[in-house]
């Protein structure tokens, strides 16, 4: 499981908004290993990390 770090909209998921502390990838979606990989180094189009790997995180179930 994944936490926000920075907020982005995710290109992948028709824009869908992601802000600081939200759960990734949101409830009933899938992302691919490359997709994890992008998202948590500097591969994306912010040019930083905005993922980082976590144990266990409480979903909130509101949207961004």
């Amino acid at each position: 499981m994944f936490r926000v770090i920075c907020f982005f909209t995710d290109l992948e998921d028709d824009g869908y908004p992601y802000a600081e502390g939200c759960v990734f990838p949101r409830e009933g979606v899938s992302v691919s290993a490359k997709r994890l990989a992008e998202l948590s180094g500097s591969g994306n189009l912010q040019g930083r990390p905005l993922i980082v790997a976590v144990k266990d995180v409480k979903r909130s179930g509101k949207k961004g």
